[in-house]
């Protein structure tokens, strides 16, 4: 097996860990409304929250793509010269 394939899979599996957690968490925190039926149901997410948090998920992965570039140098946190 070569290195992207298990990149792409270990990636893959790794998405799949955080997506369930995310999942659970979101579960936790949100009420379940039962309706007339027995049916349940979540509440509708606000757009402004789905918006927030699509920005931090591609913030995230902006973060992601950039720790295989090499590191300037001198444009490290704090140098001043």
């Amino acid at each position: 097996m070569n290195l992207r394939t298990r990149v792409m899979i270990i990636g893959g599996v790794l998405g799949a860990l955080l997506g369930v957690g995310a999942a659970y968490l979101y579960l936790r925190s949100a009420p379940v409304e039962v309706d007339e039926e027995g049916k349940e149901r979540l509440p509708a997410i606000q757009p402004g929250k789905a918006l927030t948090a699509t920005v931090g998920v591609l913030t995230v992965l902006k973060q992601i793509t950039g720790l295989g570039q090499p590191q300037e140098r001198g444009r490290g946190r704090g140098r001043t010269r």
